[in-house]
């Protein structure tokens, strides 16, 4: 499903990209296409849970061997693994690995925030080739905003800007 609508979402050249020129409803279109597949990964999540929460499953199997009375808060839970993103979770893996790294190199010396500019002019660019307006293609933006922060980050992680690099950590 996720690439059924990355293919819809790309200007392909012979097609008339309707949709992507349509402003708010492509909007709808991606929170539609963004519901359908979050909806769709949790529902896998939700069938799997056997081969997904064996570590608990072994507590339930254990419980009902020492003949614990009240089962009821066993086996009802459903269990987001730390691969969903954006779960409890994945945040708590990834500050987990933040503070390891902290632990062994040393806190951090710098905190880097960067934001998309709606004005670049790679996106005005394309946008008044289109006659568009920034909301109307978000995924432009984001696009954009994606190659300047990994331009960033390769030049900060590999350039002599910041001198001699122990560890980095990039969240996006």
């Amino acid at each position: 499903m996720r690439e059924f609508f990355a293919f819809r979402i790309q200007e392909r050249f012979g097609e008339s990209p309707i949709i992507l020129m349509s402003g708010r409803l492509f909007q709808q279109f991606l929170v539609d296409a963004y519901t359908m597949i979050e909806s769709n990964r949790l529902r896998y999540i939700w069938l799997n849970q056997k081969n997904l929460r064996s570590e608990h499953y072994d507590k339930i199997v254990d419980a009902v061997a020492k003949g614990k009375g009240d089962l009821s808060e066993q086996g009802k839970r459903i269990y987001i693994p730390s691969s969903f993103t954006g779960g409890k979770r994945y945040m708590m893996q990834h500050y987990l690995d933040a503070m390891a790294t902290c632990k062994y190199y040393g806190y951090p010396d710098f905190f880097i925030t960067i934001t998309c500019n709606p004005k670049w002019p790679e996106i005005t660019r394309y946008l008044q080739k289109h006659d568009l307006k920034t909301e109307d293609r978000p995924d432009i933006c984001c696009r954009v905003f994606k190659m300047k922060l990994d331009n960033l980050v390769d030049y900060l992680m590999t350039g002599t800007v910041l001198g001699e690099i122990n560890s980095g950590k990039c969240l996006k």
